[in-house]
């Protein structure tokens, strides 16, 4: 009799109702008052969903339930055993109208919110010694894009001078913490590490305000921080042509401070309080290049398809197939239904059209082409490429095939790929990125490159490639899918055990970089 307020109180503040039968309850008089007690409350509520679902132990038949329900209602039987009650719960959770945690999130419709633009432009850039430090410069202009098409925009005032505030021995620093220091992460290394992470925003507010701090820069970054309903995005755009009849030397040296310019680590950007990346207003960014040749956006649906290549030729440097590789299978097996991954195989340049036009021919394009491997920049030819392997005259070589990226960029463009993955060594910081792979393949009509400014730790790239893949797949636009990334890598700094010196932190969430030509995407709608 205890018990009996309890459960009758259960039963009253239940979402819902299992009743599990057996031929114990056949003969029972509670089981009878509760299963009437939980069909009252359900004809009270049934708008909210409360439903009372019988179980069925082995020994009752559903012909049974007329012993305590009036209609016989739906019911899922379970089978007595180690794997019984895990091959019924989906039917239950399905009954209930929940779902298993390990279930791929059901596709929602995109929600293209409007975007608020920052964009900030740097022109006629150099390399000069300011007070004894090597540093670029350019002149400045930045023109504020509200979301309301119809809305002005406004331009800074005058244009002004931006000097970098970050040079060679802060590259250094980053590159050391972010590729060395994980090799050995303790003693000295741990402390000098400690201080570089130390500096991150300062580094990061330097550089926003030598950007965005200028008084002829004030009314438009006013704006754009007001914005209201809309996402925000900053864009910043380097541009170093010279006009007709400029010198070699002059126009080498325009370019060294461009590709200076554009590898400066604009994720880091921090207006003092927090990183623009950081919370519920949280901001996109990306390096924006001019796409000379675009094309319209070519529809797409569910599944989103990827195509993954990792070749590893000879006398290219061997690194760890598991940095890219096997973060990207996971990710896609955690999808399931909503994603489908083809490994290219052998990864030859011939292989890549062949898979690019039995796809098209097939009316399945790819949507993604994720490419892990090494990529270079050929000072003799003024582009950048990636390597392939070649067909060799033993099945265990595997020379190289060097294809430069004018040539990769015409096969993404005759297939319209909007989406370009470069998880390859050397890639985006090489000597001349505004030549370089990325540059090229937005200038032929790409839209969208996702690549690492450094190399990353195999954890890196499993946390990020997942978050990224999984809000593509939800409809975001290829930047809203770089802020999931960058967020769950900075949820979370730990990036695995290290013999002899524990537990490795790494604060690596600004090394993945978004280039992009003006438009931002939704892969799938």
């Amino acid at each position: 009799d205890k018990l009996g307020p309890e459960i009758e109180k259960a039963i009253e503040t239940a979402t819902q109702v299992l009743v599990v039968l057996s031929p114990h309850t056949v003969n029972s008089p509670w089981v009878r008052r509760e299963v009437q007690k939980a069909l009252a409350v359900e004809q009270r509520r049934k708008a909210d969903g409360y439903r009372v679902i019988p179980v069925l132990l082995p020994g009752i038949t559903p012909g049974a339930l007329g012993t305590w329900f009036d209609e016989e209602p739906v019911a899922e039987p379970i089978e007595i055993g180690p794997t019984g009650l895990s091959a019924a719960l989906p039917r239950l959770l399905a009954a209930l109208g929940e779902r298993l945690p390990t279930d791929a999130k059901p596709f929602e419709e995109p929600d293209a919110r409007p975007v608020a633009e920052l964009f900030l432009t740097l022109n006629n850039p150099t390399v000069e010694t300011v007070e004894g430090k090597r540093r670029a410069r350019a002149t400045a202009t930045l023109v504020y894009e509200p979301a309301d098409s119809g809305a002005r925009s406004l331009v800074s005032q005058r244009r002004y001078s931006f000097t970098a505030p970050l040079g060679p021995i802060e590259t250094a620093d980053l590159r050391w913490y972010l590729e060395s220091y994980h090799l050995w992460p303790v003693g000295v290394f741990q402390e000098r590490a400690a201080g570089i992470e130390a500096r991150l925003p300062a580094w990061g507010a330097e550089l926003f305000k030598a950007a965005l701090g200028e008084e002829e820069a004030r009314e438009a970054l006013s704006a754009w921080q007001n914005a209201q309903k809309a996402e925000r995005r900053f864009s910043v755009q380097v541009d170093g042509d010279l006009p007709k009849g400029a010198t070699e030397e002059a126009r080498a040296s325009a370019q060294e401070a461009a590709n200076e310019l554009l590898g400066l680590p604009w994720e880091l950007l921090h207006d003092g309080d927090a990183w623009l990346f950081q919370g519920r207003d949280a901001v996109r960014i990306r390096r924006r290049l001019p796409n000379r040749k675009f094309q319209p956006a070519r529809p797409s649906a569910l599944p989103l398809r990827i195509l993954a290549l990792s070749p590893r030729p000879e006398k290219a440097g061997y690194f760890d197939h598991r940095s890219s590789a096997e973060p990207l299978t996971a990710a896609v097996e955690s999808l399931g239904a909503l994603a489908r991954l083809t490994v290219l195989q052998p990864p030859t340049y011939v292989e890549l059209e062949k898979a690019l036009q039995t796809a098209a021919e097939r009316d399945e394009p790819f949507d993604v082409v994720h490419f892990d491997g090494h990529g270079i920049y050929d000072r003799r030819q003024g582009l950048g490429g990636l390597c392939f392997e070649a067909l060799g005259d033993r099945p265990d070589e595997r020379p190289m095939d060097l294809v430069y990226a004018d040539r990769l960029a015409g096969l993404f463009r005759r297939h319209r790929i909007p989406l370009v993955f470069l998880d390859a060594c050397q890639t985006a910081v090489e000597a001349a990125p505004t030549a370089s792979v990325a540059a090229k393949l937005l200038d032929e009509g790409v839209t969208s490159v996702v690549a690492m400014s450094h190399s990353v730790l195999v954890e890196t790239a499993r946390r990020f490639v997942k978050a990224f893949y999984a809000e593509l797949v939800q409809g975001a636009r290829v930047g809203g899918a770089m802020l999931a990334g960058q967020r769950e890598l900075f949820a979370d700094a730990r990036r695995g055990k290290i013999l002899g010196a524990g537990e490795l932190k790494l604060q690596d969430w600004f090394v993945p970089v978004l280039y992009q030509e003006e438009q931002d995407p939704q892969l799938l709608t």
